[in-house]
């Protein structure tokens, strides 16, 4: 199977500027994707886990997709 490179490195902003930064596995190099996903999680409605509100259900969601996205790997 043949992979884009240009295609995928499009996906991480750290590597605009050429270098590829190897000093930790939390963020250096963070895929746009990923980014988007976050900040789309913290601001939207959120708070502690349950099911008896938006914000709670929301928080019971995000932790239920991350674990399923984990078992996909």
């Amino acid at each position: 199977m043949a992979y884009d490179v240009a295609r995928i490195r499009s996906w991480f902003p750290a590597l605009e500027h050429g270098w590829a930064l190897f000093d930790g596995p939390g963020g250096t190099q963070t895929p746009r994707q990923v980014g988007a996903a976050i900040a789309s999680t913290l601001t939207g409605p959120l708070s502690n886990r349950g099911r008896l509100g938006e914000s709670a259900q929301r928080a019971d969601d995000a932790v239920a997709e991350f674990r399923d996205a984990v078992a996909d790997l």
